[in-house]
């Protein structure tokens, strides 16, 4: 068995790095574990999970281990573990432990988990090694070996002991980093509900998000382009590059004041109505080319949202040829066009326009279109 110091200090970075670089994708998993199990003389290693509240566990990730047999570990054999009858033991992260200081070895070796879980795949001996600790949830390394290589002694143990407060570090990062991740994305795609433009702009005029409707303007090409100097508009015959309008205001967001929006107004093609463009520098932007420096809204009148009717039955309790009415006047349609539309009578459609007015509390046709599309019947989703 070999201590820290044969190991290597290039060899306990590669445990550590390929640990974080696992923690973010999950591709990664068979290598670090295998790296594990070459440093503890171990055949298998799995990255476990138990809750001792509800008495339920699973393996994350595992190499030497069948898949059934990983799969038959969460659905039978957690319970029938003799080692997770300790919870002491996993109360304290970065601890470190052979199964012999947790059950004694005349108990162990004829309890249904070794006799039929175990031992039918060539495990004898295992080693833990806890994680992380939440509430009465622990997550942490079980690694095994044969009868034949003996049970892991102190040396490995200590070798464990010794590598876990490195191996939480590099879990906790690349979790964290994931975790930021997967909260952009999921920022992105609210903005794609948007019905309102929305881009994320760097200090130098460059694209770094856009949301669907944004993406659907600048894809017209009719009034905003991606150049070479980043985003550019075309105001009154005359392009203008996005950070330029940005220099000013972002001198002023460096300071403690509240940086100065730019409002103003693009005219379009003669079938089209007018797009709002606001710009909205951030409080203290990063001059990084990467790092959003403004937010850049965009409102355009003809841009149509799609209502989703079902949503509106569910939100105000309308019934579906309510919601159907409520559906096109948020779209833009006079109550005569509707009737026409639906090819029924005048009269039909304004007693629903006045069912519609007493389930969601409005009195005017104004305040209810305003209503399902500031809110999230109005949401493209």
């Amino acid at each position: 068995m070999q201590d820290m110091t044969s190991i290597g200090s290039g060899a306990l970075v590669d445990i550590v790095s390929d640990f974080y670089g696992a923690s973010m994708d999950p591709r990664f998993w068979p290598t670090a574990l295998m790296k594990l199990c070459e440093a503890v003389d171990a055949t298998a290693c799995a990255l476990a999970w138990h809750d001792f509240s509800l008495g339920m566990g699973g393996l994350e990730q595992s190499i030497g281990i069948d898949v059934e047999s990983v799969r038959t570990y969460g659905e039978y054999y957690v319970a029938q573990n003799p080692w997770l009858q300790n919870e002491e033991f996993f109360q304290t992260p970065g601890t470190a432990s052979a199964d012999n200081d947790l059950v004694s070895d005349e108990t162990a070796p004829t309890s249904e988990f070794a006799l039929h879980w175990l031992q039918p795949q060539g495990l004898n001996h295992q080693m833990f090694g806890v994680l992380e600790r939440q509430g009465s949830r622990v997550q942490f390394l079980v690694l095994a070996r044969p009868a034949a290589q003996g049970p892991f002694g102190s040396e490995a143990v200590g070798l464990m002991q010794r590598l876990l407060p490195y191996l939480q570090r590099g879990l906790r990062a690349g979790q964290t980093l994931r975790r930021s991740q997967h909260i952009r994305q999921i920022a992105l795609d609210a903005l794609d509900a948007m019905p309102v433009g929305v881009i994320l702009l760097s200090a130098g005029g460059i694209v770094i998000a856009a949301n669907r409707v944004a993406r659907e303007i600048m894809a017209s090409r009719d009034v905003l382009t991606v150049g070479r100097g980043g985003l550019e508009v075309d105001r009154e015959g005359r392009r203008t590059r996005f950070r330029d309008l940005l220099t000013e205001s972002i001198g002023v967001a460096d300071t403690n004041r509240q940086p100065e929006m730019i409002t103003f107004s693009v005219s379009r093609s003669a079938n089209l109505r007018p797009l709002s463009v606001m710009i909205w520098p951030t409080r203290k932007p990063d001059l990084g080319l990467d790092t959003p420096a403004a937010v850049v809204f965009l409102g355009d009148p003809d841009h149509t949202a799609e209502i989703d009717e079902t949503r509106l039955r569910q939100l105000y309790g309308l019934t579906a040829a309510e919601s159907r009415v409520a559906a096109y006047l948020a779209r833009g349609y006079r109550l005569d066009e509707i009737a026409e539309m639906l090819g029924v009578a005048y009269e039909t459609i304004r007693k629903h326009l006045k069912q519609i007015f007493s389930k969601t509390g409005n009195t005017r046709q104004s305040d209810l279109v305003r209503e399902i599309i500031s809110g999230p019947g109005g949401l493209d989703i």
